[in-house]
């Protein structure tokens, strides 16, 4: 029997999913192979999770009975380009933001991983998130998408809604870490902002192409602000 497409349905069989795997990823100790390959515990310990996260998701869309047209696997309408562009202002926006309010950034959470793990974790975390949220979450509520939530003089709809909120929830997992408040405050409003973002992408596009290509290029902007502030803040010599 088909689940109720609904929103308190997908957000409990969604926690049932990440949690686990969140307690799975904090508790996991250090193995001796680990170093011996050369690949820091953190690193690992963060694409283990990822790969979990990406099966999990992928056992839940099989064994839901739903089209695989509605998780987002099918060609692109189009009409996404602007959101990742406002995606890449945004990530600049937000670095910034967390500079002038004194955040000391994700410093902390990537401390030891060298540039290249750093960029495979942000392309591996960004489609997996994107596959578990705008896939699974987004795809499940489809049926939904024609009722809206007024945000202003705007409105959303309820699927694109409930992944940016669950998006946005899943970073709460950094208060656990050694990142400063200020730094999760503006991570959770970023990647609340970003869920919307990619979540309109998916809807507009009927894919899930465009929200990874909007989600990455969040986070790219995010880079970018981090290089800008260093270039304008940098000693000139005299």
């Amino acid at each position: 029997m088909l689940l109720r497409r609904s929103v308190p349905v997908v957000l409990l069989g969604s926690a049932a999913i990440y949690l686990p795997i969140v307690i799975l990823r904090e508790a996991l100790p250090p193995v001796a192979w680990e170093s011996e390959l050369g690949i820091p515990h953190a690193t690992f310990v963060r694409l283990l999770a990822s790969l979990v996260l990406a099966l999990a998701a992928f056992a839940a869309m099989a064994s839901s009975g739903i089209s695989w047209g509605d998780f987002g696997f099918r060609r692109s309408r189009g009409g996404w380009f602007r959101l990742a562009v406002g995606a890449v202002v945004l990530g600049i926006l937000s670095t910034l933001l967390v500079k002038a309010i004194g955040g000391g950034g994700l410093d902390a959470a990537l401390a030891g991983a060298r540039p290249v793990e750093i960029v495979l974790l942000l392309l591996v975390a960004t489609c997996v998130e994107e596959f578990f949220v705008r896939g699974w979450i987004q795809g499940f509520l489809e049926p939904l998408r024609d009722r809206r939530i007024g945000i202003g003089d705007a409105t959303i709809s309820v699927p694109v809604a409930t992944g940016a909120l669950a998006f946005g929830a899943m970073h709460l997992s950094l208060t656990r870490s050694a990142i400063d408040a200020a730094t999760i405050a503006c991570v959770l409003a970023f990647t609340t902002l970003l869920g919307l973002l990619a979540g309109l992408a998916r809807e507009r596009s009927g894919s899930l192409g465009p929200a990874i290509a909007t989600h990455l290029a969040g986070n790219i902007g995010g880079v970018l602000g981090g290089i800008g502030y260093v270039i304008a803040t940098q000693a000139v010599p005299t």
